[in-house]
């Protein structure tokens, strides 16, 4: 069974038992007051003709008597309190219901008393009073009337509450289809598109009320925003695999022509096989860095496990300024301004770091410098290099992955790179809140700055 079935089954069948109970409800009140102030009516008409009676008991013949205060459509009959009773006297249009009240049973009673009978089609209420006859002797006067206009009042009411069941369960059910469709209608928009998906290899979104923020409209916007994810994550599957089969096959096929060398001539010729040796070394080292740049740019940001904090900015450059000035013995200079707290992810802002003055490493001779600055509510780290420099027009493309300034040089040159740093550093700062920019000169230098939101706080946490 389909869900909107089940919608439409489960709705209607909702719909009809509260229908009916609300309805049957509505019944049971209404018949349990009716008859309750039909006993109460009978029991004022005995209390008057109890009253009537005793006045005129000793005027006016029994039967007489009996005759002239019975009920209309019932009966009138006096019990005495050994159980004896005078002749009943019946007033039912019926003369077959006339024989049946006479002949129903009775007995003393000593206490008022009240009830509910049935007799055939027709409705009774039975009522007996004790009353003190003027010769001192306790009789009970005991009266049933007919409560037919009541059934009947009833009957309709059955009737009109069946009809009104009915018609009211037409719209019931119609409102249960509606309803259900509404509810299935994005299910089933969603798996069309799913579908769709399956069958062309395409991504694709629901579309989407702009109004609607039901639970429906939230499942479709959630669905969306997992195809964005899926989408991404597959364009950065793809890029990686583009990538790493464009960026590869070079530092590969070195590998293979000096160690198809080596094979060939490394033993006879001790030169060739240093060469051989120290290239086979460095395009293993560059392919290394670039396989793990190519798989951190394939994660998505929030992959990456970012926790800010506040960090010491100052005591951060300072010692990353040392492990690079060791690493690659080159005179790197990193200003002491005293703390700058600055709100980052420690570790990524490291990488960042060491991304920007390896770009500088890459492409200057001289001596780098690394100045700390606050300003506002923002704090800037800026790496200035004297090196080649670049055009203004290829400022905008140094993001760019597998970009290269200078793509003439050779890696032998100093000017190593696969053009991915940049790109990283750019995706690693939208990561942990921060912003990279760029200037520089032809000729003169470059300058990247890494701008970082300050911390409220001037001093360590306590």
């Amino acid at each position: 069974m389909s869900l909107r079935s089940k919608i439409y089954g489960y709705s209607s069948v909702l719909f009809a038992v509260l229908l009916i109970a609300v309805n049957l409800s509505v019944y049971i009140v209404f018949e349990r007051i009716s008859l309750d102030n039909e006993i109460k009516r009978v029991e004022a008409e005995a209390a008057a003709i109890v009253t009537g009676v005793r006045d005129s008991a000793e005027s006016i013949p029994p039967d007489d008597l009996l005759r002239a205060y019975a009920p209309v459509e019932g009966m009138l009959r006096i019990v005495n309190e050994d159980g004896t009773s005078s002749d009943p006297v019946t007033t039912a249009a019926e003369p077959q219901l006339n024989v049946t009240l006479s002949k129903l049973p009775y007995k003393y009673e000593s206490q008022k008393k009240s009830e509910y009978n049935r007799l055939g089609q027709v409705d009774y209420v039975w009522v007996s009073v004790p009353v003190i006859w003027p010769d001192g002797e306790v009789v009970n006067v005991q009266v049933t009337e007919s409560i037919a206009d009541t059934e009947n009042g009833l009957s309709v009411l059955r009737t009109v509450l069946v009809a009104v069941t009915i018609i009211a369960l037409i719209p019931a059910i119609i409102s249960s289809w509606i309803l259900a469709n509404r509810m299935t209608r994005p299910i089933q928009q969603m798996t069309r598109t799913m579908s769709d998906i399956q069958s062309s290899g395409q991504f694709k979104r629901l579309p989407l009320a702009a109004q609607s923020k039901d639970e429906l409209s939230t499942m479709g916007q959630t669905f969306n925003r997992m195809m964005d994810l899926l989408e991404s994550n597959f364009e950065r599957q793809e890029r990686f695999v583009s990538d790493a089969s464009h960026e590869l096959k070079t530092p590969l096929t070195i590998i293979e022509s000096y160690a198809s060398l080596l094979q060939r001539r490394g033993k006879e010729r001790p030169e060739v096989f240093d060469e051989a040796v120290e290239a086979i070394l460095s395009e293993s080292v560059r392919m290394r860095e670039m396989t793990e740049q190519l798989l951190l740019l394939a994660k998505q940001p929030e992959q990456w496990n970012v926790q800010l904090e506040r960090v010491d900015i100052t005591r951060l450059a300072q010692e990353s300024t040392r492990a690079f000035r060791e690493a690659y013995h080159r005179e790197v200079y990193c200003d002491d301004p005293g703390s700058i707290w600055a709100i980052s992810d420690e570790s990524k802002l490291k990488q960042m770091l060491f991304i920007l003055l390896d770009n500088a490493r890459k492409y200057s001779e001289a001596a780098i410098e690394v100045r700390l600055e606050s300003i506002g509510q923002e704090c800037r780290i800026r790496i200035v290099d004297s090196g080649i420099g670049m055009r203004e027009e290829e400022l905008s493309k140094v993001f760019d992955r597998f970009y290269r300034v200078d793509p003439a040089r050779t890696r032998s040159g100093g000017a190593s790179g696969s053009g991915l740093g940049l790109s990283l550093a750019k995706d690693i700062a939208g990561a942990i809140g921060a912003r990279v920019e760029l200037t520089s000169t032809e000729g003169i230098g470059t300058e990247a700055s890494i701008i970082l939101p300050l911390s409220v706080h001037t001093a360590p946490f306590s």
